[in-house]
This record gives structure tokens, C-alpha cells and sequence, in this order.
């Protein structure tokens, strides 16, 4: 999915995919989801059933929906509600190191970052499998407060029999890539690549196209529209 197609979003769109998600992963209602975060039932059904009603709850609001759910809240919902950051809940707990987020509850609250559609195919052959929303899946922990992760399924079998098509994982833009890195690379019609980095200059990207094979590819600065960089071990490199 394009960022301009993001961006169109209203901000209520952005906040009603975050509680679909919420609701799918859970197996809830939103009456269930309301009760546990000790809301009245309307104020989640009035979001859901109504996309009309201008009502937008507060981030607040928000937060015992995260608080009640184990979901934080993720930073595009907070930006698309005109808060570019969330701060911590009242009397929350400091995070140390490797400790597990928690909610009010003492229950574990997992990390969460964009879950993108990808592709292989150019963008005239794609689906529109996502139907325009945008959803979110629990991140390792060493994305926690990674503004630029993303999580997308492997669009190819380049990697087989190590990575197997439509493998969940896991990218980051915080670094630029270097040599050996495995890249996620997006070109200008919107085909996306996840490749072994052979090397790069001031002109762009060598490329190994398969594992197993030493036939290289080259793709030019100019014809990339994303880069990133995988995240987790790969046994195979």
C-alpha cells in the first residue's frame, strides 16, 4: 500500500483499524472490549457501527482501551489524532532493560508496529487484498520505541528454502544498510524486494537474486521509492 494511500486516512479511520485489530486478535465485541476497559458500551459501538458521527474518542480513552487490551497504542493513531507522542500512563511502572512492557493489570503488553501490504508484482497487478486498512502485529522486543519499524510478509520465494514465501517479518529504516545486510527494497511501481546487499556506491545497489546463486542484480538510487533493513537472524547468511 502507497503512503499517499495512508495518508488520505481521516483520523477516525486510523483509530477504528487500531480497535478492529484489537477486537480481531482478541476474539471480542466491542461490547467486551468496552466492559473491559470500563467504557460504556456506546462509546466503542458508536465508533464502530456509525462512521458518519463525528465522534472521536480522546486519548485518553484510548489508553484504557490499550490499558484493557495489552495493545499500545501505536504512533500513527496518536500522530493522526494530533499527539506526535504518547506519554506514559499515570503511575506507570519504569521499564528497565529487557523487561516486558506492562499494563495496569500486571498482564505483559506486547510491542506493535505497522503491518504493511507488500508485493513482488507491479502495482497495476496487485490486489487490494488489505481493502485499505492498515493493521498492526506484536513486535520483537528489540523494536521496542523503533519509530521506523514495520512488519510485512516475505513477498517471494528468494530465500527458500530458508525463508518460505509469506513469512512474517520484520524491517527497520534506522540505520542505512551495509554490505551483507539483507534489504527490503520498494521500487517506483511499487514491487518489493527482499534481498542479500553484495555491496553499494554513489549510483545504487548490488543485488543477489536468489540464495544458492552468485547472479547478481543492480538496482539504481533513483528507481528505489523504500529501502530498509530485515530484522532477526538468518541462518543461511
Amino acid at each position: 500500500m502507497s503512503e499517499a494511500v495512508l495518508e488520505m486516512k481521516s483520523p477516525k479511520k486510523v483509530v477504528i483499524d487500531w480497535i478492529d485489530h484489537i477486537l480481531d486478535r482478541k476474539k471480542w465485541d466491542g461490547t467486551r472490549l468496552a466492559r473491559e476497559a470500563k467504557l460504556a458500551p456506546s462509546t466503542i459501538l458508536r465508533l464502530l457501527n456509525d462512521p458518519e458521527h463525528p465522534f472521536i474518542p480522546t486519548l485518553k480513552t484510548l489508553q484504557k482501551i490499550a490499558d484493557a487490551s495489552g495493545y499500545p497504542i501505536p504512533r500513527k493513531v496518536t500522530e493522526a489524532l494530533g499527539a506526535p507522542k504518547m506519554e506514559a500512563p499515570e503511575h506507570a511502572e519504569e521499564e528497565n532493560g529487557d523487561s516486558p512492557r506492562r499494563d495496569r493489570g500486571g498482564r505483559v503488553r506486547a510491542t506493535t508496529v505497522q503491518l504493511r501490504h507488500v508485493s513482488s508484482l507491479p502495482a497495476s497487478l496487485q490486489a487490494a487484498s488489505s481493502g485499505g486498512r492498515e493493521g498492526y502485529v506484536a513486535a520483537p522486543p528489540q523494536l521496542d520505541d523503533d519509530e521506523t519499524a514495520f512488519a510485512f510478509y516475505m513477498p517471494d520465494d528468494s530465500f527458500e528454502p530458508w525463508l518460505k514465501s509469506g513469512s512474517l517479518m520484520f524491517a527497520t529504516k534506522r540505520r542505512d544498510p551495509v554490505r551483507n545486510d539483507v534489504v527490503v527494497v520498494t521500487d517506483k511501481n511499487d514491487r518489493t524486494k527482499v534481498r542479500l546487499l553484495c555491496g553499494l556506491d554513489e549510483d545504487g545497489l548490488r543485488l543477489l537474486k536468489k540464495m544458492g546463486s552468485e547472479e547478481e542484480e543492480r538496482i539504481a538510487f533513483d528507481d528505489i521509492k523504500d529501502l530498509a533493513i530485515l530484522i532477526g537472524l538468518i541462518k543461511a547468511i
